[in-house]
């Protein structure tokens, strides 16, 4: 199972990364290609299911409370992406385009979504460090103990 949550890991990792790519991609292509759309299906998709994949596997692998923390700490953080978006237009009554427009206070707020963003993959790359320390590591066989007769 340590095997599988490293191999999660770097899942994770690669699937943050490509979420850095389709930003750009749907920020430098036409908005007539709607090619954004991407960035948002990853996020909203693809990135959930592997950090809840990624947490059962630290659970299932025994990775320790700090690692295991450190999981449940990256979901918060994917989930606080969307919260984000929902406490800017409350709070500044913008909404992102193509649906609105977003005033300056807007424009800051959102800002820390890339933020947050390099958070989670801060944590990943913290947590690949931990997987890989804990796929290298001897599994723990209880050596069985010397019978001694009792006198």
């Amino acid at each position: 199972m340590r095997k599988v949550f490293l191999v999660l890991t770097i899942l994770l990792i690669a699937g943050l990364v490509m979420q850095f790519y389709f930003a750009g991609v749907g920020v430098f292509s036409m908005p007539e290609d709607e090619l954004f759309h991407i960035h948002g299906d990853n996020g909203r998709i693809v990135l959930p299911i592997l950090i809840i994949l990624w947490i059962v596997s630290a659970f299932l692998a025994k990775a320790g409370r700090g690692t295991i923390g450190l999981t449940f700490l990256a979901l918060g953080l994917l989930a606080f992406q969307t919260v984000l978006f929902i406490l800017t237009g409350v709070l500044t009554g913008a909404a992102p385009p193509p649906d609105g427009q977003i005033n300056t206070a807007g424009t800051i707020m959102l800002s820390f979504h890339a933020l947050n963003g390099l958070a989670i993959l801060f944590i990943s790359t913290i947590v690949l460090r931990r997987a890989w320390l804990l796929s290298r590591r001897q599994p723990v066989v209880a050596e069985p103990e010397e019978l001694t007769p009792v006198p």
